[in-house]
């Protein structure tokens, strides 16, 4: 499929500050929840639902299970099961007219495809000899309501497109002439400002009137009909990937102009151009221009958070349905939930726009292509968006786990400005857990340098060099064992808990060969829905290794948790949250990091991060900037927590051992966990407590104490979840979670009721930095915070 988007993003962030609401994630779930008990309870006893006109038998029937089956209802649900019974009594042209065949035709695609291939198969032909073929008509290449007439209307030729799309990504192919047909129908049917209307002009290109919803239509059609003729930018001649072909300009510029058109004329109020009616069926296609489309905002609106909040307040509180004009209840619910569903798919990673030429996206749809290879392999709906690093926010980009960046000119900004400013916010989002995956094309002209560069700027400190990644790492068989054959050279920098940029370069090797292709170009020319003939074995075992690639690299990033767009809040940044705090600490709590020798940090916002839940959470006055303070410092005593966490070996020197023990002697508290769960680390550090403590002894914090108790005002803990990374040779590597009883362990001085020193053998740090890595033993990020917010509060309480 291929995706005309590089030319809409110029206009989508040119506003420095775009806002939108916070969404609440538990409102949006028992909307959901109580709009698919709606929908159930209007089933009939037969399984049908009622439909607004006596001609059709399977529209309103075929869009609620649609809706049931996107909002997550299993497809063995009883309400799905008798839907589906009773549309097989109606095939082909007993489903009704056009719209109950098309939405019976896309419910048998997401419900049971196997089972119903046939009748998938059928619907297909019956479509393709519905389309009106009238040469030199208007409406050539459109639907109308039954077959038989010259005329046609865009809503209906809008969902005779879906079906057909459904179908593909079914398995059930349908002819290039009929795609055909209809782009040059969509294209022909467009407004010269940019809009669609619902029918075509008698006897004039255009349309007689402009809605958004048939705008929106407009703008999907084109997309699909134009990623079914496979327009892509990549392709197989033989045994030779091709890189890097040209692509149609002349649609990605109807699209543009009916994008831009959607801009200025956005709302989320009424279906523009049309006043109060079908303002449910505008939404529903709406929220597939957003995806389609992939971006987060259109113009400066956040479609999804403003449409989402919009439909929160227009639904009937008591029986959790939606009811619009032009539109029953049950249609008007069904669509109000394929909104807020589908539109809060995951986002699984951004691609970056950059500089003002196109070598940000010269395969435009590599990135769509891998999304949708691991939604296969995941099993889970995901979307990816496109973000321009000029004028996006650093809270923009933390809407993805995974920032894509390629090229093959230089990332850097035209003017010092502009890569300063794209310095600060992929530091800090990385900072706060994100992950950046980059890659130079085989045309490479100045990437490769600028790139390199870039990396120097944003990790200044000693250590944080691209390497290259060890043949034991994760990304060559996180998901899939990658076939020795066909791996390539990646880089990598590690930062905090785990390997967070991954770099890869031009492939050649031997250095004089020829560069292979990159992992965007297999990306790009993959067949992840099968359709035309199969690639010769050669090229496809070429493929295959770079969509595992690039599904490990993402199963490493993301440990396959992914969160739906209301469940990321927008946050203000480091930077505002620290302005917000003032630099005197008086008054408030704050942690120092304990650190022997100097060296990186490898969990750097764990405290921090533990500060911000105290503070948000528990209204805990705190300062956030966390100092690291070495262990023969005479500030030592004015901290009331000490941090320590490691992964190597390490020895205090005699006068470190002297004043920590000082410290520790007169009140302090010191709070230590191995990062990784390491044994080294944890080895080093209790020969170094016997050292201060001949007489002292680390034991177990038995279950029953305190600390693991809600006394101080945290949690009551009796079970704790844990990650282990099992993996085998071949064999993919997998984090497990166990629920665990929580170990801690703890020493006592003489004289002294209080646990002075708290030590956890099992990573927490790593965890607090939302970054626990797939070879990396420890709690889960809720369970080490639990953990981590009783001995904070644990240790003030008797400081």
């Amino acid at each position: 499929m291929f995706r005309i988007v590089f030319i809409l993003t110029a206009a989508l962030f040119f506003l420095p500050q775009l806002t939108a609401q916070d969404l609440d994630p538990e409102e949006i779930r028992r909307a959901i929840e109580q709009g698919i008990q709606f929908i159930k309870n209007r089933q009939r006893p037969d399984g049908h639902w009622d439909e607004q006109s006596s001609i059709e038998r399977c529209g309103s029937t075929g869009l609620s299970i649609i809706a049931l089956l996107s909002c997550g209802v299993p497809k063995n649900d009883p309400a799905v099961q008798r839907g589906l019974q009773y549309m097989r009594q109606f095939p082909g042209t007993e489903a009704g007219r056009n719209y109950g065949l098309s939405l019976q035709t896309m419910a048998f695609c997401l419900a049971d495809p196997e089972r119903c291939r046939m009748l998938i198969r059928e619907n297909v032909k019956l479509l393709e000899k519905n389309q009106i073929k009238v040469q030199n008509s208007v409406n050539n290449g459109g639907w109308d309501y039954s077959p038989g007439t010259d005329r046609s209307d865009l809503s209906n030729s809008q969902f005779s497109i879906l079906a057909l799309y459904e179908a593909e990504r079914a398995g059930v192919e349908v002819s290039d002439e009929t795609w055909r047909r209809a782009l040059r129908y969509w294209a022909d049917t467009q407004n010269s400002n940019g809009s669609w209307g619902y029918t075509p002009k008698p006897h004039d290109r255009g349309t007689s009137d402009e809605r958004g919803s048939m705008t929106c239509a407009g703008i999907a059609s084109l997309l699909i009909t134009a990623d079914e003729l496979d327009s892509a930018a990549a392709e197989v001649n033989g045994n030779r990937i091709l890189c890097f072909r040209p692509s149609p300009a002349k649609t990605a510029e109807k699209i543009k102009l009916g994008f831009d058109w959607m801009a200025r004329r956005f709302s989320v109020s009424e279906n523009p151009g049309t006043g109060g009616i079908y303002l449910y069926y505008y939404l529903y296609a709406l929220e597939r221009v957003g995806r389609l489309t992939n971006q987060r905002f259109i113009g400066q609106h956040d479609w999804y958070r403003e449409g989402a909040d919009k439909l929160l307040k227009l639904r009937d509180k008591i029986d959790g349905s939606w009811r619009g004009q032009g539109t029953g209840e049950v249609p008007s619910t069904a669509m109000a939930l394929l909104f807020l569903s589908k539109g809060r798919r995951p986002v699984l990673m951004s691609k970056i726009q950059y500089g003002h030429s196109l070598s940000w996206n010269v395969h435009p749809n590599d990135v769509n292509n891998m999304t949708m290879f691991t939604e296969k392999q995941w099993k889970i709906d995901l979307t990816w968006q496109i973000v321009d690093i000029r004028h996006a926010t650093v809270d923009h980009l933390l809407q993805s786990p995974v920032l894509y960046l390629s090229g093959f000119q230089s990332p850097l900004g035209i003017s010092d400005k502009e890569t300063a400013e794209m310095v600060q916010k992929l530091r800090e989002y990385l900072d706060q857990g994100g992950f950046l995956f980059a890659e130079a094309q085989p045309n490479d002209k100045t990437f490769d340098k600028g790139f390199r560069e870039l990396m120097t700027l944003v990790f200044p400190e000693p250590g944080y060099e691209l390497k290259l990644l060890e043949q034991n790492h994760p990304v060559w068989n996180a998901e899939i064992a990658v076939d020795p054959e066909q791996v390539r050279p990646l880089e990598g920098v590690n930062f905090g808990c785990r390997t967070c940029v991954i770099y890869a370069p031009v492939n050649k090797e031997p250095p004089a060969a020829a560069a292979k292709p990159s992992l965007s170009c297999l990306w790009e020319v993959a067949k992840i829905f099968e359709r035309g003939n199969p690639y010769p074995d050669a090229v496809q075992k070429q493929i295959d290794a770079g969509l595992g690639i690039g599904l490990n690299i993402l199963a490493y990033a993301t440990n396959k948790e992914l969160k739906y767009k209301d469940q990321i809040a927008e946050r203000t940044t480091r930077n505002e949250r620290d302005s917000a705090n003032s630099v005197s600490k008086r008054g408030k709590i704050f942690i120092s990091f304990l650190d022997p020798g100097g060296a990186m940090n490898p969990a750097p916002r764990a405290a921090q991060n533990l500060l911000y839940w105290l503070n948000e959470h528990l209204g805990i006055p705190v300062e956030l900037k966390t100092e690291t303070i070495n262990p023969a410092a005479q500030t030592l005593s004015e901290s009331p927590l000490l941090l320590m966490h490691g992964r190597q070996q390490f020895q205090f020197s005699d006068k470190q051992r002297e004043h920590l023990k000082k410290y520790l002697e007169n009140g302090g508290f010191l709070f230590v966990n191995s990062i990784c769960s390491s044994k080294m680390f944890s080895d080093s550090f209790t020969k170094e407590l016997q050292k201060m403590f001949p007489d002292g002894t680390l034991e177990v914090i038995p279950p029953e104490d305190p600390l693991f108790s809600d006394e101080y005002g945290g949690f009551n803990i009796q079970t704790l979840e844990m990650r282990t990374p099992e993996s085998a040779p071949g064999r993919k590597t997998a984090s497990v979670k166990r629920q665990v009883a929580p170990q801690l362990y703890g020493l006592k001085l003489a004289d002294t009721e209080r646990w002075t020193v708290v030590f956890s053998p099992n990573d927490i740090s790593c965890a607090l930095e939302n970054a626990g890595s797939m070879e990396c033993r420890g709690y889960t990020t809720d369970s080490a915070m639990k953990l981590a917010v009783n001995v904070y509060l644990y240790a003030i309480e008797h400081w």
